[in-house]
């Protein structure tokens, strides 16, 4: 099979066997793969990644130097199955995953150099994890599940109460799929800050109330934010100094979900936050029951994310593509198709 692998920031498309299920696994087609703000990351930042990841223990799993197949924001086909399986789907039924293989130990699809992720024509993944996508839900859609349900857990992690206005900073991917989240629910004003004037068209798009450029207004005098009962501020950019900025800018009593990934390390003056009794929240990923709730919002229509996707590409054009999302443009979602 054709595949795209990744070694300390270098993308090279590559020929290699196909991969083979074992115990409990199915083999599938990779139809269409988006390309994660941590693939960025990973990318860009190894050295960074990969020692964080071995530090930490979590979810972050990319701990080695060895090439690995990136890729874990998948629609794909099911091909065949490994043995003691169920065989729950059928071959030819399109499925998103968690990207995880039950093994021991357990291996992190698009992580691992051991098994590929999406930017690979064949993958592996868990039959207990799969989940069928519905009837008339095409892959590229599809695909956007799991970014989605990092924004739905997001939002569930505020606990809003429907009074609040919420501000978002940085309208990439995760900025966009907390707004598509929050508006299944009764929020309060909705503000969108970002340098991109893309970003802010598809923020507005897509359901924010108010966008703003930082280069020419400061988001937090926004005089929504002084109008409603409380205030919450997702912080969807994950660079450093980022977090110490909002501290000076959030107004008192203000809720922070920190939900972009720093990979360096950061500082913060907790005296600022102290002063103004601010609350501050990290979260990571998502639940089974909200990875299969996003598909089913993204199948029914009630997650409007075909204006988010702005690119697709060949195998042949990741690594070109990996270096025009280096620095902030108008992308949102750019998704590899590996059998163009």
């Amino acid at each position: 099979m054709q595949a795209v692998t990744m070694e300390r920031g270098v993308l090279t498309k590559i020929e290699q066997p196909d991969p083979v299920p074992q115990r409990g696994e199915v083999l599938v087609k990779s139809i269409s793969c988006g390309i994660c703000g941590s693939d960025l990351h990973a990318a860009r930042h190894t050295e960074d990644f990969v020692n964080t990841s071995r530090e930490a223990g979590g979810a972050f799993k990319l701990t080695t130097f060895n090439p690995v197949i990136l890729g874990h924001e998948f629609c794909a086909e099911v091909v065949d199955y490994g043995p003691n399986t169920e065989r729950s789907v059928a071959p030819g039924q399109l499925v998103c995953a968690a990207p995880v293989l039950l093994r021991e130990p357990m291996e992190p699809v698009g992580y691992s150099d051991k098994i590929p992720g999406g930017f690979a024509q064949y993958m592996l993944l868990s039959e207990s994890l799969i989940v069928p996508v519905p009837s008339g839900c095409n892959a590229d859609l599809a695909a956007l599940t799991e970014p989605m349900a990092v924004g739905l857990h997001a939002v569930n992690k505020a606990q809003l109460s429907a009074k609040e206005t919420i501000l978002i900073i940085g309208a990439g991917p995760v900025g966009l799929a907390i707004i598509t989240a929050l508006k299944q629910i009764n929020t309060g004003p909705i503000i969108v800050s970002d340098f991109s004037p893309g970003r802010r068209k598809l923020a507005e798009a897509i359901g924010a109330d108010i966008v703003i450029d930082p280069s020419d207004t400061d988001p937090y005098q926004e005089p929504a934010l002084r109008k409603r009962e409380g205030v919450v501020i997702f912080e969807c950019v994950g660079i450093p100094g980022m977090i110490d900025q909002i501290f000076l800018g959030a107004p008192k009593n203000a809720k922070i979900m920190i939900v972009g990934v720093c990979l360096q390390q950061d500082y913060i003056r907790p005296l600022i936050a102290i002063n103004k009794e601010l609350s501050l929240h990290f979260m990571l990923g998502w639940s089974m029951e909200e990875f299969t709730q996003s598909l089913r919002y993204i199948a029914e229509g009630k997650f409007n994310v075909a204006p988010l996707i702005t690119g697709r590409t060949s195998l042949d054009g990741v690594a070109s593509t990996f270096e025009s999302l280096a620095t902030p443009n108008d992308q949102a979602k750019v998704l590899v198709k590996p059998w163009d």
